[in-house]
């Protein structure tokens, strides 16, 4: 995701229901789930960043140490330290007599969450994707302790940003989660321009080698990958993927989604309505785009049941040529590659309808990530209270991002840091050895309060990994309005929920035929019955729901237009 985001980042009108929806509103979440949500009135708290809290509050410590759970909704998340054995686990032990035991899903996690939902039996902490609604059903079920509730008993100086907390508010008037990854309307600078979530990236050596020929549209796009295939051929002796998408899940492909910004397929109309994406006529062109590279051998075979560590490994390996995902879910992977052949770098690249159309991609501001949750019978709220406190704070911030002062940074005269030289060595080991500070812990960052802060980079790879997005920040854009404002209260919510998880189940299933279809007419009938079998389930209600809570969204922001174009 973007600068340091997870290996995974960060995207807009109901995407609770996940992918088809995403491919609806560009890669973003339902009206209460969105990562790019519009501000909310409610006022929990003072205007303050969260993290105030001092050190004091939460380093009390305990004579005893208490085990639980952290469910992360995750089947590709890891903990990125040696836990029970490098420092920041050591500190949370000491400080909070907390020893975490992580659990991911071995799938999408739907099975896992259900049966939480199904039985009550909710671990300690709960992280899932801030788009998805399992934090509410499980809020409705009485299965949480509300946030509010913790920070008055046991962090009563823990002040979160206002406009964050009340976006998660729920019906009841409380909110029981916190994000990370979360842009404050109160933290952003005047003006701002940030970069895009997404960033498709290509072998630079190998786009050399061809002679960086015009990828201007989409179909020269196409061509320049046939010729990865027949020209180029292999990499260290292995077959090239001419082009990589994310694993395909139950609920479609994330790559599709982001296609469809690439495509400038829009999502609001001049009259300010909100447009289901997937309707539209710009939006054939993405599937068509996908058949054609699919069907002359450009997409591997391989991509539609390759999960992420599969894919993780083909991009390490230096096998694909372009991913149409986003630089910071592979970081590690383009950093082994690099390590391995330092002409193996990867590009930013601005992919273009048939048209050649600018792209409109959606920035990186949103009301986070993923969002953590504290189970109602967990035997640790005041220690998990304090603990998510620190973790938000300026000094649990410093540690997960920067590590210990005098071991692994020192701060400069500027209040930026400089790496140590320890720190530093260690890293270009590259062999495992910086587990043992625990560094990365990513399921509170607050990304935005320490990004200027980071010394500029000087490592040779730390300098390309940085700069790969910059050619795609012109084109990125806020469109917070696109993910909708919640309104908790709404007689068909549920209803719509319901229905919007069916739609986005049976998109999930009729994507992949669409991309394998044999040829473009095939692939346009099975689109076609897949929107009039769509229209039939009740879209259109769904899309209705939709817009109410666009214009709510947009109200809040007090702005009459989101889409980008129609600003200009």
């Amino acid at each position: 995701m973007k600068n340091r985001k997870p290996l995974y980042l960060l995207l807009t009108i109901l995407l609770s229901f996940s992918m088809i929806l995403a491919a609806c509103t560009g890669g973003g979440a339902s009206e209460e789930e969105t990562p790019n949500p519009a501000p909310a009135g409610e006022k929990p708290s003072n205007e303050q960043p969260a993290g105030e809290s001092p050190a004091e509050e939460t380093k009390t410590g305990y004579d005893d140490v208490i085990d639980i759970d952290w469910y992360v909704n995750l089947s590709w998340w890891k903990y990125q330290g040696d836990w029970g054995n490098d420092m920041f686990s050591q500190y949370i032990k000491d400080n909070f007599g907390l020893n975490i035991n992580f659990i991911t899903p071995a799938g999408d996690g739907a099975d896992q969450i259900s049966a939480m939902i199904a039985t009550g039996s909710v671990p300690d902490l709960v992280t899932v994707e801030s788009w998805l609604d399992y934090k509410t059903k499980l809020a409705q079920g009485g299965y949480l302790v509300s946030m509010n509730e913790l920070i008055e008993k046991y962090t009563p100086d823990f002040k979160p940003y206002e406009d964050i907390f009340g976006w998660y508010q729920e019906a009841d008037g409380k909110t029981y989660v916190l994000p990370n990854f979360a842009y404050s309307r109160h933290a952003m600078k005047p003006g701002e321009q940030l970069e895009p979530n997404s960033g498709f990236t290509l072998r630079s050596d190998i786009y050399e080698q061809l002679g960086r020929p015009d990828i201007s549209t989409a179909d020269k796009f196409l061509d320049a990958l046939e010729r990865v295939k027949n020209e180029v051929k292999t990499y260290d002796g292995k077959p090239l993927i001419p082009l990589q998408l994310y694993e395909f899940t139950q609920n479609g492909n994330q790559s599709v989604n982001w296609l469809t910004e690439y495509f400038a397929v829009p999502y609001e109309d001049a009259s300010g309505k909100l447009l289901n994406r997937t309707f539209q006529p710009e939006y054939w062109d993405v599937l068509k785009f996908l058949n054609e590279a699919y069907r002359r051998g450009l997409i591997s075979q391989d991509n539609f049941t390759d999960k992420r560590d599969q894919i993780n490994e083909k991009v390490a390996s230096g096998r694909v040529f372009a991913n149409l995902t986003a630089p910071q879910d592979f970081t590690q992977q383009f950093r082994t590659l690099w390590e391995a052949d330092n002409n193996a770098k990867f590009e930013g690249f601005a992919l273009r309808n048939y048209q050649g159309g600018d792209p409109v991609l959606t920035d990186i501001r949103g009301f986070g990530w993923l969002v953590t949750m504290v189970g109602k019978e967990s035997k640790a709220h005041e220690r998990i209270a304090k603990l998510l406190a620190f973790l938000n704070s300026k000094e649990g911030q410093h540690m997960a991002h920067f590590g210990w002062e005098g071991v692994t940074y020192n701060y400069n005269a500027d209040g930026t840091i400089t790496w140590t030289e320890e720190y530093t060595t260690t890293v270009a080991k590259n062999d495992g050895s910086q587990k043992k500070w625990g560094m990365g812990f990513d399921l509170q960052m607050d990304w935005y309060s320490v990004k200027d802060l980071f010394p500029k980079p000087e490592a040779p790879f730390d300098v390309y990994n940085a700069e790969i997005k910059k050619p795609l920040v012109q084109y990125s854009y806020d469109t917070s309005a696109v993910g909708g404002k919640p309104n908790p209260d709404h007689p068909d919510r549920n209803k719509m929920i319901e229905l919007g998880n069916r739609l986005s189940l049976f998109w999930g299933k009729e994507l992949p035929r669409i991309i394998m279809a044999g040829s473009e007419a095939e692939a346009r009938a099975v689109y076609d019955e897949t929107l009039r079998k769509m229209e039939e389930m009740g879209q259109k209600d769904l899309d209705a729901y939709g817009n109410e809570s666009f214009q709510a969204a947009k109200e809040a922001l007090g702005v009459e237009h989101s889409w980008p174009p129609l600003l200009k």
